[in-house]
């Protein structure tokens, strides 16, 4: 009965901590070691913790990033009305522009910020390094490659 009891203890207990990431109406914390991250679906290699809200649904959301060593990123935009994204580790190499141009990549170190307009095109390397991006937006999110 005891077990029974600690089972459904925990399941509330993920259940209620699951609910205050969905919004900025609970307050709660976090710590690096306690987000999880999945393998992105849409981009081969990336990894993603959603941590505040859906970026799915209309509305801010907040996650963290990954994005392997040594990629290219071809040009592309996003759908939301605004987005975000600080550089939390490693250099990440990003330029404006709707055709990859190596030329124009700068150099990004930790502490760097992007604010990526909607509709904006913009591509980016990564090279020897991991990094790990916070991006916050408003949602939902989309990702369109740039046709060529």
């Amino acid at each position: 009965m005891k077990s029974t009891r600690l089972v459904v203890v925990a399941v509330v207990l993920v259940a209620v901590t699951a609910s205050a990431r969905t919004g900025l109406g609970t307050l709660y914390t976090e710590t690096p070691a306690e987000m999880r991250f999945v393998p992105d679906p849409a981009h081969a290699g990336y990894e993603t913790a959603v941590l505040v809200g859906d970026p799915k649904k209309p509305g801010v959301y907040a996650v963290q990033t990954r994005l392997p060593a040594n990629i290219t990123i071809d040009p592309h935009t996003h759908g939301e009305k605004w987005r975000i994204a600080t550089v939390l580790s490693g250099t990440l190499y990003y330029a404006q522009g709707s055709t990859f141009d190596e030329a124009k990549l700068r150099a990004l170190p930790p502490g760097s910020l992007i604010v990526e307009p909607q509709n904006v095109a913009h591509f980016a390397r990564t090279k020897g390094e991991p990094v790990l991006l916070h991006i916050v937006g408003e949602g939902p999110a989309s990702t369109v490659a740039v046709k060529r």
